[in-house]
């Protein structure tokens, strides 16, 4: 194999910018407003906005289904979000805009599980514990769908 360079890469160091909010992000596909590069060809597609996840209620959904999934909408959001953020933090570790925002979000995914997990069933064995009471300590596990069903229910 010879010497010779068939090309140089120049990557540009990304830099903290505007921020979707949660709900954006995850029908967008990034939290940060400069990485949102769509293909011309898709944005007749994405014209109609449907959005991948939303707090829209149905009419016909039972009100308890439309709790869980509002609130499994948020869980997912946020959870995208903290990805998303923390792929910007593996280049950007010293970043403190970046860091106060990680830690509020992780907070607020943490929250969001106890939330879920003390009003319908454990989304991860991390959340068996919020799903007791104080009388009665169990493996609630079994309360929700499991994995391979997946469903909201």
């Amino acid at each position: 194999m010879s010497e010779n360079y068939l090309a140089i890469a120049n990557i540009p160091i990304q830099k903290w910018g505007g921020l979707y909010s949660e709900e954006e992000a995850l029908n967008i596909g990034t939290i940060f407003q400069d990485l949102n590069k769509p293909f011309f060809a898709a944005e007749s597609v994405l014209g109609d906005k449907t959005p991948i996840a939303s707090n829209a209620k149905s009419q016909t959904m039972p009100n308890e289904q439309a709790e869980r999934e509002a609130l499994m909408t948020k869980i997912n959001q946020t959870g995208f979000f903290l990805d998303d953020l923390t792929l910007y933090l593996d280049t950007h570790e010293n970043d403190t805009q970046a860091l106060s925002l990680y830690h509020e979000k992780v907070t607020e995914y943490a929250q969001y599980r106890q939330q879920f997990a003390q009003n319908f069933y454990p989304l991860t064995r991390l959340c068996v514990p919020y799903c007791n009471n104080d009388t009665e300590i169990t493996f609630c596990m079994q309360k929700g769908p499991m994995p391979w069903e997946g469903a909201c229910v």
